[in-house]
């Protein structure tokens, strides 16, 4: 078994198979209604195309430059047109393969590195990787189709590892690899812009093991340039989540009190990837930021023995537990809310920081797995049976959760419900399930998760939102409009509240209002669905006439008309206001062009009435 862990070929092929039959039962997963819509709605994917490929690589404000998890989707829809979802899904699980291959040859060559025995290092990559592979942490990251940019992010920053260390400890032409390889991670996701901080730990641990006189002014001429091109675009990043409200309130208030809940973050992720048993897509966990409590400086207090530790290993010379301790921090240091952000922990976050527990658990496994006791009642054999059985069954505990959670991601509603079984106070799955909830009618049920949302988030506005909308449909209509301009104060710019609001006017026959908005939102050409665009022309055109604009009126109506000659219910709805503005031939011409699309026998049988009513009273106006 030794020999074969030694194989690198081997352990691949192994990895191979244990991913793709670990994370098979994605491939007939929906997608959800977590940020998954823009993928379909955002037109610049949807095909390699030359003009598609000049948007997806241009810079827009307000938006975060990630092109290569773009191409990705592209090469998706452009292979699998109608079957895009299992294509993207089956591209995400073969990513996660080539991350995992990654991971591998990175540890192989890290541990050879600074560990002396060959065979160890072999046992002790392997194990790591393995368990690695099967971590259930990382089930958001492969399940969720919008998360394409982790396991992208995962293969180019151990690639650039791997080159880092293959030119320090050998050839400087691999610098250049490392540098592309680095490149395009940052193109995948922007927060692998810190992984420079790991290069100069692994840098740090390689001259304290061989000590090079020339180390520092080598390491201006690498590092510099970096930073070069890492500084600006970190700040063009921070820049861009304020300009779009990417970054939230301080926890606590202010600037100290939020360290406290940083040093709670860093802490509560170590729980998360080495303590959980069950996983979910939120984690709505209390964050302690009273400087006067015990609570937060327990965290503290955690944190100073964990950097600590790595500081007496390195003075002891284990430069592997210090680098990976140093990882985890580093890794996790953009998702640690010194800027805060929407979620206080996430899954997809963990990818890269639950290395550190997998070496960690790995090392401990090959140190018994290679123990080889003199004396006592056991055979020298013993231990490494006991490391294989040990490894078998932390594998197959890690392997069942995983195979679990990605039925958990089956839809949106499993998700959330999942979520929400777990963390009653999550506000994204209060959010998400509220929209879905919304679709299904169940109105007294969207108010009660929206409230819980509220309470968890008071500046959530698509909650506000939401809540706005079922009080709508419940004709709670003036509660209606005061969230909506609630959730208006908070975003500006939420098409969805706007066009409620007018929506909600309109219902409660303030038509000057409603007129108002809807004017506004034409004018501004704001994005709508064809069906939204159609009614909110007829609400205006009917607003119109209810104010006395008649011209106006009929122009409305008339480019709503072009999209309900295939919706019955928006071609009833044309089709009575030209009744009530007793312009009868056009809504006898309505009616008659509604009357095929009704299936409803009785439905059929009212309207043929009501068309000989209108015939006989057209008869009699040109008798006059």
């Amino acid at each position: 078994m030794t020999e074969r862990i030694r194989s690198p070929f081997a352990v691949s092929i192994l990895l191979c198979v244990m991913v793709f039959a670990l994370y098979f039962n994605v491939l007939d997963n929906k997608p959800t209604n977590w940020d998954d819509p823009a993928i379909f709605t955002g037109t610049a994917v949807q095909g390699v195309t030359l003009d598609s490929l000049q948007k997806v690589l241009a810079f827009r404000a307000g938006s975060t430059y990630q092109p290569v998890r773009d191409i990705s989707y592209m090469v998706d829809f452009s292979l699998w047109g109608d079957r895009a979802v299992f294509g993207m899904h089956l591209q995400s699980i073969l990513l996660y393969i080539l991350m995992v291959l990654g991971c591998y040859a990175f540890l192989r060559e890290l541990l050879n590195a600074f560990h002396d025995d060959p065979t160890e290092c072999y046992i002790w990559a392997g194990l790591s990787t393995v368990l690695y592979a099967v971590h259930p942490v990382h089930v958001e990251s492969v399940a969720w189709l919008f998360a394409r940019k982790e396991p992208l992010l995962g293969i180019f920053t151990f690639l650039s590892l791997w080159a880092f260390i293959k030119a320090r400890t050998g050839s400087w032409r691999y610098y250049a690899l490392s540098v592309v390889a680095l490149v395009l991670a940052i193109l995948s996701k922007p927060t692998a812009l810190i992984v420079p901080g790991v290069m100069v730990l692994i840098d740090i641990a390689l001259q304290a093991k061989v000590k090079d006189p020339s180390f520092w002014k080598r390491r201006a001429f690498l590092y510099i340039p970096i930073l070069v091109v890492v500084l600006p675009m970190a700040i063009r990043l921070i820049t861009m989540m304020h300009g779009v409200g990417g970054i939230k309130p301080y926890h606590g208030g202010s600037f100290w009190t939020n360290l406290l809940a940083v040093s709670q973050i860093f802490i509560s992720y170590v729980s998360l990837i080495g303590f959980t048993i069950n996983y979910a897509a939120d984690y709505p966990i209390p964050l302690f930021t009273n400087p006067y409590a015990w609570q937060p400086w327990l965290y503290v207090a955690l944190n100073v023995l964990l950097l600590a530790s790595a500081v007496w290993a390195f003075s002891r010379k284990r430069y592997v537990y210090s680098i990976f301790v140093g990882w985890y921090y580093v890794f996790l240091l953009p998702v640690s809310h010194v800027y805060p952000i929407s979620q206080i922990l996430a899954d997809r976050y963990a990818l890269l920081p639950s290395l550190s527990w997998s070496v960690l658990m790995g090392y401990l496994l090959m140190r018994l797995w290679c123990f080889k006791p003199e004396h006592g009642p056991f055979s020298k054999q013993f231990p490494m049976a006991l490391a294989i059985g040990l490894f078998s069954f932390t594998t197959l505990c890690y392997a069942y959760m995983t195979f679990r959670q990605n039925d958990i991601w089956q839809n949106s509603q499993t998700l959330w419900e999942d979520t929400l079984a777990k963390y009653p106070n999550s506000s994204p799955a209060n959010v998400n399930l509220a929209a879905i909830y919304i679709h299904q009618g169940r109105y007294k049920e969207v108010q009660e998760l929206c409230i819980t949302a509220i309470k968890a988030l008071p500046y959530d506005y698509l909650a506000i939102s939401n809540l706005a909308l079922a009080q709508m449909m419940m004709k709670q209509y003036d509660n209606a409009i005061h969230n909506y301009t609630q959730a208006l104060v908070l975003k500006p710019d939420l098409r969805e509240a706007r066009m409620g609001l007018a929506n909600a006017y309109w219902e409660k026959g303030d038509y000057p209002k409603a007129y108002q908005i809807y004017t506004g939102l034409f004018r501004d050409n704001t994005p709508m669905k064809p069906h939204y665009r159609d009614s909110s022309l007829y609400r205006l055109g009917h607003a119109s006439w209810k104010l006395g604009k008649t011209e106006e009126a009929h122009r409305y109506l008339a480019m709503a008309e072009s999209g309900a000659l295939t919706d019955k219910f928006l071609l009833t709805d044309l089709a009575e206001t030209y009744t009530s503005m007793g312009e009868m031939p056009k809504a006898m011409e309505l009616y008659q062009a509604l009357y095929p699309m009704l299936e409803d026998g009785a439905a059929k049988t009212k309207l043929k009435s009501l068309l000989d009513v209108l015939e006989k009273h057209l008869q009699a106006t040109d008798r006059k």
